[in-house]
């Protein structure tokens, strides 16, 4: 049903990755968490989230008549919930979230539950869209009217995101649905990636793999190397999924 990879690197700037993700094809989900909070607590969120997440949407799934709607946005609070109470428990976890970013598919549908400013792409033969808003202080200063497109990346709060999971006891989650056709695309990436190449950069590169008849794994691999070789300022993370199903 579906050509999927996941791949994650260091990057060049730091000395720990915080990023974690997730591929689960048998369950239709697809993530990537990209960890705050210190040394210890960064890595700890991510990690609670991709396993809260999974564990979550598989025991969904054992129900009958599931949606994947409440499902993948339940999976985010039920992740929430164990971070913040995680870090109660543990002082020197104080302040520690992640983002997240959840792809569960049905039915040739993409249902994408959303939080912080890893991102989701659709990229299709004829271009790219990111699905996701992020939830980022330079996203609603650019909302605003206060800084132009163009300022978005050289804003010296370009790293301050507005929501993350397990930071407070609650989270609003924002979801998308996207349907998907045969060869159409989710990519999924923390901000290592995102902020080392723009739109553009990403789609052709995705594309050039397609044109050589490379497969989605070395799709992720150029994606990884193109963001390390214009700097790697942050771990990178990056999660292909193509569709193999016709749309009903």
């Amino acid at each position: 049903m579906y050509r999927c990879a996941i791949r994650t690197d260091v990057g060049k700037k730091r000395a720990q990755n915080q990023d974690n993700g997730g591929i689960f094809p048998e369950l239709g989900l697809f993530m990537v968490a990209d960890g705050l909070g210190g040394h210890r607590g960064g890595e700890t969120a991510s990690t609670l989230a991709v396993e809260t997440i999974s564990a979550h949407i598989k025991a969904g799934q054992a129900q009958p008549y599931w949606d994947p709607r409440s499902l993948a946005v339940s999976s985010i609070k039920q992740a929430n919930a164990k971070i913040f109470e995680t870090a109660k428990k543990n002082p020197q976890l104080d302040g520690m979230g992640t983002t997240a970013v959840v792809c569960l598919i049905k039915n040739a549908t993409a249902y994408i539950a959303h939080v912080g400013d890893s991102r989701a792409y659709l990229v299709a033969k004829n271009g790219i869209w990111q699905m996701t808003r992020d939830h980022s202080l330079v996203q609603e200063k650019l909302r605003a009217g206060l800084i132009t497109r163009e300022q978005l990346k050289s804003d010296r709060m370009k790293n301050v995101i507005t929501r993350s999971v397990g930071f407070e006891s609650t989270v609003d989650v924002d979801l998308y649905e996207m349907p998907l056709d045969v060869g159409d695309s989710i990519l999924m990436c923390s901000d290592g990636l995102s902020g080392m190449l723009d739109d553009p950069a990403i789609l052709k590169t995705i594309h050039e793999s397609w044109k050589s008849g490379q497969d989605v794994l070395a799709a992720v691999d150029q994606l990884i190397q193109r963001a390390n070789e214009n700097g790697g300022e942050d771990n990178v993370t990056a999660v292909l999924v193509t569709s193999l199903v016709k749309r009903a």
